[in-house]
């Protein structure tokens, strides 16, 4: 994806270093049934990815938004449909009163979520797919087979939706302001898939064509080369020193508590 803006200190990083680093981070998000660790993952990742990889707040908020309804039903529905309360007490909330252990996973729950789908989403927003399948193929040996296919698979994407763009483009002239029936709107589908299996089907033959399935594929050079250099090194020894370090002080404080769900 990574169109949040030019340049950026984690543009210039290895693809793997950086996705490391991301998962450094969501490890103890992930290990964790508190409030506090996945509220400083989450502030950690609004405040590396816009500063360190310049992904304008207008595009972060625009990826994030249909995904917020993700933590806004794991809140509620822990909220309502939790167990009832066996003597922890209960509170107002918005003028409904709640068991207080239900409050406290539902928050618990929706800020984990809310953590996990941030740095996720930054890490998609600040990483070209083609210098991490790159970087996966030269530095962890995937087979190009298998690197080539999520090439293909990507470069799909924009394929489609210009085809769905002619075709609602070819409708508004057939039909003439009137809705579509459903009939109308299923042959729009199969002219879809139909298109994407010519697609598959074509890269498959190129793909042959150019000896990428062969034995010897693995001997191929690249054009563009990924390359694991210290400041990889350092950022990712980083990030797992100030992951574990994080961790580390809020349970000695008392305030990470170990939980998977």
């Amino acid at each position: 994806m990574a169109d949040g803006g030019k340049g950026g200190f984690i543009r210039s990083l290895n693809s793997l270093a950086l996705l490391a680093a991301v998962i450094v981070e969501i490890i103890p998000v992930f290990l964790s049934f508190d409030p506090y660790t996945p509220l400083f993952f989450l502030v950690l990742a609004l405040v590396q990815f816009p500063l360190l990889g310049r992904v304008g707040l207008r595009t972060v908020l625009r990826t994030l938004g249909p995904l917020l309804a993700l933590p806004a039903g794991l809140f509620l529905l822990n909220l309502v449909a939790s167990a009832p309360d066996t003597g922890g007490g209960s509170a107002a909330l918005f003028g409904v009163t709640v068991a207080k252990a239900s409050l406290h996973r539902a928050i618990v729950l929706a800020l984990r979520s809310l953590a996990l789908i941030v740095l996720s989403v930054g890490y998609l927003l600040v990483t070209e797919p083609r210098s991490l399948v790159n970087a996966l193929m030269q530095q962890l040996a995937l087979s190009p087979r298998f690197g080539f296919s999520i090439y293909v698979a990507w470069n799909t994407i924009p394929f489609l939706r210009e085809n769905l763009r002619q075709i609602r483009a070819t409708h508004r002239i057939r039909l003439r302001g009137r809705p579509r029936t459903l009939a109308e709107g299923l042959m729009t589908a199969v002219t879809l898939l139909a298109g994407a299996v010519r697609h598959g089907e074509r890269a498959s033959l190129s793909m042959a064509a150019r000896g990428i399935e062969s034995e010897h594929a693995r001997a191929r050079t690249f054009l563009s080369e990924s390359r694991w250099r210290a400041r990889d090194t350092l950022f990712l020894a980083a990030a797992a020193a100030l992951s574990a370090g994080a961790a580390g002080c809020l349970a000695w404080r008392g305030l990470f508590v170990f939980g998977l769900g």
